[in-house]
């Protein structure tokens, strides 16, 4: 059976329910006690400042904690910190901690520690570095609790603290370089150095002392990085793991073999229409324009072409599942290159206009279907070959008006700061409006209902105004045996080591 996470933000009519048809039985992967699973990726390092989200999540999941987590439903629970609270304007978090968690080198977990940790995260150069950057002053109220003050109110910083913003080292290993390949956590699994090799295969027995053991049944996990999808096929198959990531190409050749096919959307794909005052492509700077290019490239035919239907046609920059989410807005772009001619004419550009762009060499089918619906309503893109390496850096470099984007999806303040803000990286001329900003002005502060209606104005506003032109959000896929149940996490594109249990259990 397909599985899809369905968060506790998510809008109530967007629940879906999908089933594939298992064919046969069969019996593979490792016993119950051990799980065993493949990663598209090698691990970087288990320096708490240099983890990352992503896949690469699987590896330090299993020998760290975080201060807090992220239910598979969307909600936020204590962890390693028992209980959170903001004073009144959102600017001051209080955690209190737990009383009886020692990481492995036998130094204690308390307000120490998370001082010691935010402090190694915001001065690292790590990618993650952002998830404490707006705690300016840490303040030890007692052992066990700990006041984050905040520069201003992030309304991110919850979900933060659950992923790699929240892990916790053990401080007199921070900054070592012993710590880049042997990790002092307190997590549920500590590395077993002897039967680990870097690029093959990182093994973990139980911690001994870890304080929720109940949480993790496996006695030993181990990863095998595997960045090819056929060899995690072939693995999966054969036995040799229990668990891999998937993709949309060969979902049903898992389901043909009896693998589950587990799901949930994360990443959307579409255009990202930078030059929204035309300084750079004059046209963009007319919102017809931008309008007339959502009316042109058929999202939902590309969701079938590319993603085999696994995920879901929409318009909008925003997880389905946000707050920030409005179902309303899903048929304003609708297929139509009439009317895209139409709005191009009423712009002026009857004749069309050229768009530079840089082409991403992994994106060609989709390169060459844009190319063909946009040159049918005049506009003609001009590719700059880009190596596939290089490309983030050239759609980052200011030199083009648009680009192709896949970005991962989740909290709504974060997907705001990524590339709605003018100091997001995904906004690369820097785009702002008054209008914008005192919308996302009023929302860093609100809580509740007024933050949600104040997100989806947001939202609204960037779709109104076409700063996207959105496709499909894709669905994150991970396949796995009969043998093993797997919860898929609600922002992140494989589940974390806790999201595993044998499926007797």
């Amino acid at each position: 059976m397909t599985t899809i996470a369905s968060p506790a933000w998510r809008l109530p009519m967007r629940r879906t329910a999908i089933v594939f048809s298992l064919l046969g039985a069969f019996t593979m992967g490792a016993s119950a006690e051990t799980l065993t699973l493949a990663v598209g990726l090698d691990n970087g390092s288990f320096d708490p400042a240099i983890v990352e989200n992503g896949p690469r999540a699987q590896y330090w999941a299993a020998v760290y904690d975080t201060l807090l987590l992220m239910e598979p439903d969307g909600t936020i629970v204590g962890n390693l910190a028992e209980s959170y609270a903001y004073n009144e304007d959102n600017t001051v978090l209080t955690l209190k901690l737990r009383q009886d968690v020692t990481f492995t080198d036998g130094a204690p977990f308390n307000a120490e520690a998370v001082k010691a940790n935010v402090e190694h995260l915001r001065g690292g150069t790590g990618q993650n570095s952002f998830m404490v950057g707006a705690v300016k002053d840490i303040v030890l109220v007692d052992d066990h609790t700990v006041e984050l003050h905040l520069s201003a109110a992030n309304p991110a910083q919850l979900t933060y603290l659950t992923m790699a913003g929240g892990v916790m080292g053990s401080p007199a290993a921070l900054g070592t370089e012993g710590i880049i390949s042997v990790p002092v956590g307190s997590g549920p699994y500590v590395l077993d150095e002897a039967n680990t090799t870097k690029g093959a295969q990182y093994s973990f027995v139980r911690n001994p002392n870890y304080w929720n053991a109940k949480a993790f049944p496996y006695d030993e996990v181990v990863l095998i990085p595997m960045t090819e999808i056929t060899a995690r096929m072939n693995a999966l198959r054969s036995g040799q793991v229990d668990g891999a990531q998937g993709n949309a190409q060969t979902a049903a050749e898992a389901e043909a073999s009896g693998l589950i096919v587990n799901r949930t959307p994360i990443d959307r794909h579409g255009l990202i229409l930078a030059d929204r005052d035309g300084a750079l492509v004059p046209a963009l700077g007319d919102v017809r324009v931008r309008q007339a290019i959502n009316h042109a490239i058929d999202g939902e035919g590309l969701l079938a072409a590319i993603q085999r239907g696994l995920g879901h046609h929409t318009t909008q920059v925003f997880n389905l599942n946000s707050v920030a989410y409005l179902p309303e807005l899903e048929d304003r772009y609708p297929f139509d290159p009439e009317k895209a001619k139409a709005l191009l004419a009423e712009a002026g550009y009857a004749d069309g206009f050229d768009l530079p762009m840089p082409e991403n060499p992994g994106q060609q089918a989709t390169n060459a279907i844009i190319t063909q619906q946009l040159a049918d309503v005049g506009v003609r893109v001009i590719w700059t070959k880009v190596v596939s390496e290089n490309y983030v850096t050239e759609a980052q470099s200011k030199r083009y008006g648009a680009f192709w984007m896949s970005l991962s999806t989740g909290n709504p303040w974060w997907d705001m700061t990524k590339q709605i803000s003018a100091a997001g990286p995904w906004n690369p001329l820097d785009s702002a409006t008054p209008e914008l900003d005192s919308l996302l002005a009023d929302a860093q502060g609100a809580s509740g209902d007024d933050y949600n209606a104040l997100m989806q104005q947001v939202n609204t506003y960037v779709t109104e105004n076409a700063w996207f032109d959105i496709w499909y959000q894709a669905d994150a896929i991970f396949f796995s045996t009969p043998d093993v149940k797997v919860t898929m996490h609600p922002q992140n594109v494989v589940p974390y080591i806790r999201h595993f249990a044998p499926a007797a259990e």
